[in-house]
């Protein structure tokens, strides 16, 4: 059947089918099956070159079950592809980030998104470069079993998300001074000490609420040496590191938790935020949780002064 690709010497045209098939004592319809075998066999290599990457570690059900054991070990409820892959890289397993959200999707396991809306866009950056340049502050409202209502007050480091204090308090109780209490924590464990000036390098970012713009609040703050930095109005976006931190809260603790009263929410509250500082990963740092950041940065020698 070689012959049926060859030409003619003499006019370069190729050789009629009928006398080809009469020559090899073949019939036709023998010669158009070997032709679609060949166009078959020349089309399924070209899709095998075509396939890419290595040959994968994990087929997709193995990797589907290493996925639910790190959604099950997690504390988190709303871990996407991004930290599942994280963790999964951790734990030495490796495989894309897409082919992970492929199969998180077949199965049914991806968190639930917001649907996209036009939005202002923030232009600026409120990330600093190290820690303990600039802390954020706000509040939040959760629920008790009984209907009585409470306030959340927090402070967060802007560079590495990591929680550094919390106050929970009966919603009549949410004045200026339930607003200092996570500040004053902040300021104890990260510079040792309440005193005048001890926090010379360090800026507060807070929206305009009553408890954040009052004057005993706003006093405490220039005693501390800590810069007053109030976000824009109108653009909550320049609040927010701890608006983000607030929304992984309630996705995750305030909203699924079933608080009995106050204590109970002080405390299971409590525990999730050290889960949160411990074991929630930052995309931004390289899917290290916050407080592996801030230990990292401590544990760097400080360069020696020039005289």
């Amino acid at each position: 059947m070689q012959l049926c690709h060859e030409r003619s010497e003499a006019t370069g045209r190729p050789f009629p089918i009928d006398l080809l098939c009469q020559f090899c004592q073949v019939p036709r319809s023998s010669f158009y099956e070997y032709c679609r075998q060949v166009r078959e066999g020349i089309r399924a290599a070209r899709r095998e070159r075509r396939k890419p990457g290595p040959k994968v570690e994990v087929d997709d059900t193995q990797l589907l079950a290493e996925i639910k054991q790190v959604l099950a070990a997690s504390p988190f409820h709303t871990e996407g592809t991004k930290k599942v892959h994280a963790r999964l890289r951790r734990k030495g397993i490796r495989a894309g980030r897409e082919r992970v959200n492929r199969v998180m999707r077949q199965a049914g396991l991806l968190s639930p998104q917001r649907t996209s809306r036009d939005k202002r866009e923030h232009n600026g950056t409120i990330i600093p470069d190290t820690i303990n340049r600039l802390w954020g502050t706000d509040a939040t409202m959760l629920s008790t079993a009984t209907g009585e209502r409470l306030w959340l007050f927090a402070v967060i480091d802007h560079y590495s998300d990591e929680v550094l204090g919390w106050h929970i308090v009966p919603v009549g109780r949410g004045t200026r001074w339930a607003a200092l209490e996570p500040i004053k924590q902040a300021v104890r464990k990260t510079f040792g000490r309440i005193d005048k000036g001890v926090c010379h390098s360090l800026g507060l970012r807070h929206d305009w609420g009553p408890q954040y713009a009052a004057k005993d609040f706003t006093n405490e703050l220039g005693y501390l040496g800590i810069a007053n930095s109030p976000g824009f109005e109108h653009e909550p976006e320049t609040n927010g590191v701890i608006e983000r931190f607030f929304r992984t809260a309630k996705d995750n603790c305030l909203w699924i938790e079933h608080f009995t009263d106050l204590q109970h929410a002080r405390q299971r509250v409590g525990a999730w935020i050290e889960d949160y500082n411990t074991q929630w990963l930052i995309g931004r740092l390289g899917n290290r949780s916050p407080r592996e950041v801030r230990q990292e940065i401590q544990s760097k020698p400080v360069a020696a002064e020039v005289a």
